[in-house]
């Protein structure tokens, strides 16, 4: 069959040098596919599903251990099989069959799908051990770990640290095999699935290395997200040190008002970007009311700029969480403050200086913190 390509124009989601960045998928034509296996597991079907995004979920039985997974897609789609037992590997669309051994790895099919297994097996290895570990933690291990991470458990014992010590190891293990992977494959699609999951987990000299808009797979399908991240990224470093970009924006008595109003007039200003579907926005809030308490009289101009674009669900979440700092909406679309910041996942923070330049646009948690009490000089 032969390749037809569609190119789908998709909405520029970052301005960057007086040039929209847009992404252009490369979608193939869509094949009928073959994937036989077995396992050792106790079940009755196993459960594929397009991954990257994430798809319309199918069952197919097991019988005596053995399935056949069939379907139509898009060639080159990444698709995920699984067993509900932890042996759930990822797989590419092709017209070569494919059969595989869930637990052990051991396929057979193209050079491409053989590769694209033997990179996960070995991330397996590391995950497995990884997560006995994590399982023979308590609960309340497994809670004080998670905040650590956000630098928020100033009573953490020698065995804490210690505990996170073992999980950032293992993180960085896994990272850097993520890293091996996607070099060892630049040739082909394969780190499309990789950056398309990991791609938050990569430095700058890590992106510039990955995002090449010349790479065989940089405009598959899964790399909407990664390109979005990385535009606005290089946004992000292009404003930082810059006056800050004027927006317009609407209170909640249905004004509006521009950042101008706010910014450049002698105080910092600290812009919470959020909306009122974000778990780990509202999860934020008390740290943030912590914040703003203490610097609320001392110089700091404290805004929520919501990204909703439900009026009344952004009301109902003002009402509901008591926000006590000015709030403003600035929907996401074309030219809103969330595309002038390169806003690309909430919530997150931008900090202008008394002249209304940016001071930064990634700090949170205790280096928000950090910044705020060495810019008030606070001990």
């Amino acid at each position: 069959m032969n390749k037809k390509t569609i190119i789908t124009a998709l909405l520029a989601l970052v301005a960057l040098a007086g040039q929209a960045q847009t992404f252009t998928p490369f979608v193939e034509d869509s094949i009928d596919f073959v994937i036989t296996g077995k396992t050792t597991a106790q079940t009755d079907s196993v459960a594929m599903f397009p991954c990257a995004p994430h798809g319309k979920t199918l069952n197919f039985p097991v019988v005596e251990g053995k399935f056949k997974v069939t379907g139509r897609l898009p060639r080159h789609t990444f698709i995920q099989i699984g067993d509900c037992a932890r042996n759930d590997l990822r797989f590419i669309v092709e017209e070569t069959p494919t059969d595989i051994n869930l637990v052990t790895g051991e396929v057979s099919g193209s050079e491409l799908q053989q590769r694209f297994i033997r990179c996960q097996m070995r991330e397996r290895d590391i995950d497995r051990v990884a997560q006995s570990w994590w399982d023979s933690l308590s609960d309340e291990e497994k809670d004080r770990i998670v905040t650590m991470r956000k630098d928020r458990l100033p009573n953490a014992t020698a065995k804490d640290s210690a505990n996170f010590r073992k999980y950032e190891d293992f993180m960085g293990d896994h990272d850097a095999l993520v890293r091996q992977n996607i070099r060892e494959n630049k040739d082909n699609i394969i780190p499309a699935w990789y950056l398309y999951v990991h791609h938050s987990n990569l430095n700058y000299e890590q992106r510039l290395e990955f995002m090449r808009e010349d790479a065989p797979y940089a405009h598959h399908p899964a790399m909407e997200r990664p390109w979005k991240v990385y535009w606005g990224m290089l946004q992000q470093m292009n404003i930082t040190g810059k006056s800050a970009p004027d927006f317009e924006a609407e209170a909640p008595d249905g004004t509006m008002h521009r950042l101008s109003e706010y910014a450049a007039h002698g105080q910092y200003v600290l812009i919470d970007f959020w909306a009122s579907w974000c778990g780990p926005c509202i999860g934020s809030f008390p740290f943030m009311k912590e914040i703003y308490a203490t610097y609320k009289d001392r110089g700091l101009v404290f805004l929520g700029v919501s990204c909703d674009k439900n009026r009344d669900a952004w009301l109902k979440a003002l009402e509901k969480h008591q926000l006590p700092w000015t709030a403003l909406r600035s929907p996401a679309r074309k030219g809103d403050a969330c595309e002038l910041y390169g806003i690309t996942g909430i919530p997150a923070v931008i900090l202008i200086a008394p002249d209304g330049k940016v001071i930064s646009t990634d700090l949170e948690g205790m280096e928000l913190k950090a910044k705020l009490a060495e810019i008030f000089n606070d001990k």
